[in-house]
């Protein structure tokens, strides 16, 4: 069965959402910044595909 990338699941506690709402702005776009980097890290690279890609992008 293929992942379903909809499934993704991720708990925050009423405690670590108060703690980023007490940081100061710059604080929090430190941490913006820091996740966007993380996730342009994990991005496949452009112009490279899996077998498995080459079959959902197909037309059937």
């Amino acid at each position: 069965m293929a992942f379903n990338p909809c499934n993704r699941t991720y708990y925050v506690s009423n405690e670590r959402l108060r703690a980023f709402r007490a940081l100061p702005a710059e604080e929090k776009l430190r941490w913006v910044e820091e996740l966007a980097a993380f996730l342009r890290l994990a991005q496949p690279v452009k112009g490279t595909t899996t077998d498995n890609t080459k079959k959902q992008d197909s037309p059937t």
